[in-house]
């Protein structure tokens, strides 16, 4: 690219401001690994929060502004919503809006459209392409992070023929530093940790989690079981439920829900086997860093983790979602001679070139430059 070309202006938009679901995390990790001599990347945000100061951080511009529905009940003030973000647009000089989500006739995708800016459509969640979501005419791209993602989409057609599947980016080397912490744990030093990473939810399986535990406990008795992540917006009930079950025998002193934590690498780094026993995910980030940290992985052959786990010489994938199913899964593992470490090396080495940052960076600026008009 010449030098005296300026990056393109890239403009990331997201509802939310939390920082510690896989949402956010995945798109501040992809303007982290943006080529910044080819894409300037800006955020509109409402507000403050854990996800702006991540990317401010990360020397991201940040703008304000504010995004809202159109409604066809109201065309008058739907066009004046739309006209003003074109002018907004126009103002920045934005060439490419990222949304990183779907969004439903949002006035600033289609204020895009009357502006000539580009679109590009992020999905992370099973979704519907409704007939009535002028979105659909808007996007010059849908990108979605597997392949499992987009063929599961309703009303796929609509968009098909513009969608592309670029994987989340992770940082392997970040996973592959962590260093034990298990003397911090409190644990017994002779234990054996499972570690799961995800909020505390049904979708993410941990009641199939804690029956499994309780097969394997007859015969690992020394087995301890991690969780690490959040409670689940609006499922406290059902954590509470999990922290009654893991008090009461034969679980007491063998469950510890650690909450959300910075130090993943390190817990990986202590744990003897990884695990997500989910009901559906559309990538499976966690499971990636499971791998990069060469931890053996025992995970649902389900969504996009059968694009992770491609062999069972990386790692289990397991089918029928059941606490039996994951009892015997996680129990072969364990009964290894090495408890699963060469399938641990073997999945950390069938990362590189698929997942890794420069692979995933390289994927999404191809991706950007198709929309863009051809240098002289």
């Amino acid at each position: 690219m010449p030098t005296d070309t300026k990056p393109a202006r890239v403009l990331y938009y997201y509802a939310g401001q939390q920082f510690d679901t896989g949402s956010p995390r995945s798109l501040a990790n992809l303007i982290h690994i943006l080529d910044r001599r080819r894409f300037r990347p800006l955020f509109l945000a409402a507000g403050e929060g854990p996800l702006v100061d991540a990317l401010r951080a990360d020397g991201v511009e940040i703008l304000r502004g504010r995004v809202r529905p159109i409604t066809y009940r109201r065309p008058v003030a739907a066009v004046r919503q739309v006209r003003q973000q074109a002018a907004w647009l126009r103002t920045h000089d934005i060439q490419i809006l990222h949304v990183n989500e779907l969004g439903w006739n949002l006035d600033l995708v289609l204020g895009a459209a009357l502006a000539a800016v580009r679109v590009v459509l992020h999905p992370r969640l099973p979704e519907t392409i409704h007939v009535q979501n002028l979105h659909r005419f808007v996007a010059s791209r849908v990108i979605f992070c597997s392949r499992s993602q987009r063929d599961a989409v309703t009303g796929l057609h609509r968009v098909a023929h513009k969608s592309r599947v670029v994987y989340d980016a992770v940082d392997l080397e970040l996973y592959r530093s962590g260093r034990s912490i298990r003397d911090r744990l409190g644990l017994p030093a002779d234990a054996i940790l499972v570690l799961c990473v995800a909020q505390v939810r049904h979708g993410k399986g941990i009641d199939l989690l804690l029956d499994a535990a309780r097969t394997l406990l007859t015969r690992w008795p020394g087995l301890h079981l991690l969780v690490a992540g959040r409670v689940g917006e609006g499922r406290e009930q059902f954590a509470a439920d999990m922290a009654a079950v893991a008090a009461a025998p034969p679980l007491q002193g063998h469950v510890h829900f650690l909450g959300s934590r910075p130090d993943v690498p390190d817990l990986l780094a202590s744990a003897d086997v990884f695990v997500l026993p989910t009901r559906g995910e559309t990538f499976g980030r966690a499971v990636v860093e499971a791998m990069a940290a060469g931890v053996p992985v025992v995970a649902s052959a389900i969504g996009g983790v059968t694009e992770i786990v491609t062999s069972a010489e990386v790692g289990r994938a397991v089918w029928p979602l059941t606490a039996d199913a994951f009892a015997e899964a996680l129990g072969e593992v364990l009964a290894l001679p090495d408890r699963g470490r060469a399938m641990g090396e073997r999945g950390r080495q069938s990362l590189t070139g698929r997942f890794d940052r420069a692979t995933i960076a390289a994927d999404m600026a191809a991706v950007y430059a198709e929309l863009l008009p051809r240098p002289d």
